[in-house]
């Protein structure tokens, strides 16, 4: 029994390197997995290696693949995440890219 079994996680920026690692340690936990990227051959290079950890379940990786700066991307890969596994637990973003910057003014207007 893995340490993710059951808990659904997005990964972005898993076609390779930091990502691609990340995905494939919760796979090995037993995670049911979204990965996406911009690549889509080494998005399906990504795919082999998690079912390899996770037993070839097709059933527990879901593929995305498209340009995470895209609003649209965005929001395909959380509604597919969804209609896919029925919820989202963890997302690790790991693409270069942090959809809000929060600046000094605007952190002390939330008051905190």
């Amino acid at each position: 029994m893995g340490q993710f079994d059951g808990r659904v996680v997005i990964v972005t920026g898993s076609s390779n390197g930091i990502g691609r690692a990340t995905a494939q340690l919760f796979a090995r936990e037993g995670a049911m997995l979204t990965i996406c990227g911009r690549n889509e051959k080494t998005l399906d290079e990504s795919k082999s290696i998690v079912l390899a950890e996770n037993g070839n379940a097709e059933n527990k990786v879901l593929v995305v693949s498209g340009d995470i700066r895209d609003e649209g991307v965005m929001k395909r890969t959380i509604d597919e995440t969804l209609q896919k596994f029925g919820r989202l637990d963890v997302l690790v973003s790991n693409s270069r890219f942090t959809p809000v910057l929060w600046t000094k003014m605007d952190f002390s207007r939330t008051g905190k």
